[in-house]
């Protein structure tokens, strides 16, 4: 099999092109397919959990899974697990469309809840392989433009789906978008499957326990203290991240008595913030300044929340908060964007290939399982005290402060982390 340090540009780009068009198709049919089954649940039951279930269900199973799915992930063929990961899925998802005519009203949470728990195992499973696959697939100087490019067309697809899976909810049924979806990705599978998955220079490997694996990934962090340093820093500002999430909308419709429309000018700020960070880093050449990357991106995070509960506590013309309120929003997920490729970008170029599997998934899993656990604690303390923006400023200074103390500390592990990459140069490249 050819070697990944011997693709020539020009094969590199077609790579790029083809994992993107896959990557979007699949993000953007699943999007509509999403929205489409939250508006009939949300019709059927009447409750809120309608839209939350892949918040509360999606999290909880990765976290249960974590160990299995990165162990297995560095042990078997990646575009094996790609393969059965996309054919799993179609068949998950033609269950369901023949499952859901048997229940009705309330009930109908139950296929639909069985489903997000069996297709987040396979969603994070395929994700894990191709995140580690990346290396695979272009030259080592395209891995951060491949990376952020491929959040971009994911954050792209989040500004289109909503109408779109509205829209198509109302013409074809659940059941039409369903079959559509099997569609969406039978196609984004055959197009992934013509990917050339290079040959990538890594350790041969015993077999061990799940258990031995497991300790062999605590054992690769605690060689290397930026790799906790970041998955702490993930932890934190996805749970502050929760209070904006989980605050904007109540604020700004039960407590500032403003409409709807206002709230889809601040989920516009996210979506455009999100693709917009992802763009941004996928034109940088040379992704150097790690350190001052995630630090001054998590400062941001916390201003635009101390930003937006001010906005919150000062105004409530209709105007000014859509305005102000849709940049603030812009500002964090641009900020967030940064943060979350940095780290990722970091990853993929410096971790050893035979355990790189297991260390995504474990920082995944741990950072998102925190939103959860975030949004019970915002939802609680947004439902005790009448003044939600004080809250939001408050937690927007306590993850600058957080941030601040934390600076030393990550700069010197990032100085032992090049250390240790210079050194093992041979391993990871």
């Amino acid at each position: 099999m050819e070697k990944q340090n011997q693709l020539t540009q020009s094969q590199s780009n077609q790579q790029i092109i083809k994992s993107l068009t896959s990557n979007g198709l699949g993000s953007f049919s699943y999007g509509i397919f999403q929205y489409g089954i939250s508006f009939m649940l949300l019709h059927a039951t009447h409750s809120p959990l309608s839209f939350g279930m892949n918040i509360a269900v999606g999290p909880l199973i990765s976290l249960l899974t974590f160990i299995p799915i990165g162990n297995f992930v560095d042990t078997h063929d990646h575009k094996r697990i790609i393969f059965w990961g996309y054919v799993l899925r179609m068949i998950g998802f033609l269950v369901l469309a023949l499952a859901l005519p048997f229940f009705h009203g309330g009930s109908l949470l139950i296929p639909v809840a069985i489903f997000i728990a069996i297709d987040s195992i396979l969603v994070n499973l395929r994700n894990t392989a191709y995140s580690a696959s990346i290396r695979q697939l272009v030259r080592m100087s395209d891995v951060a433009k491949l990376t952020s490019l491929t959040t971009a067309v994911a954050s792209a697809s989040r500004i289109l789906s909503p109408v779109l899976g509205i829209t198509l909810y109302a013409l074809i049924s659940v059941e039409g978008l369903i079959a559509l979806e099997i569609l969406a990705t039978l196609v984004a599978m055959l197009i992934m499957m013509s990917l050339h998955f290079y040959e990538v220079k890594a350790e041969k490997q015993e077999r061990v326990s799940q258990r031995q694996q497991f300790k062999q990934t605590l054992q690769y962090v605690k060689k290397r203290p930026f790799i906790r340093d970041s998955i702490v820093a993930e932890i934190v500002v996805n749970f502050f991240y929760t209070a904006v999430v989980t605050g904007s909308p109540f604020i700004i419709v039960n407590q500032l008595g403003l409409p709807n429309s206002v709230v889809i000018w601040t989920e516009t700020g996210y979506s455009i913030g999100y693709l917009t960070g992802s763009l941004i880093t996928s034109r940088l050449r040379q992704q150097n300044h790690f350190g001052i990357k995630i630090m001054s991106t998590m400062i941001l995070v916390g201003i635009s929340l101390v930003g937006l509960g001010f906005l919150f506590t000062v105004t409530k013309n209709q105007m000014i908060v859509s305005v102000i309120g849709m940049l603030l929003s812009l500002l964090m997920e641009l900020s967030f964007a940064i943060f979350d490729l940095a780290i990722e970008i970091r990853l993929q170029s410096t971790v050893e290939h035979n355990i790189l599997g297991r260390v995504s998934s474990t920082l995944y899993t741990v950072g998102y399982a925190i939103m959860p656990f975030g949004t019970l604690v915002y939802t609680w303390l947004y439902d005790m005290f009448p003044r939600g923006s004080f809250i939001m400023m408050i937690s927007g200074l306590i993850l600058i402060v957080y941030t601040v103390l934390s600076i030393s500390q990550f700069v010197r592990n990032i100085k032992k982390d090049d250390l240790y990459v210079e050194e093992h140069a041979d391993q990871i490249n």
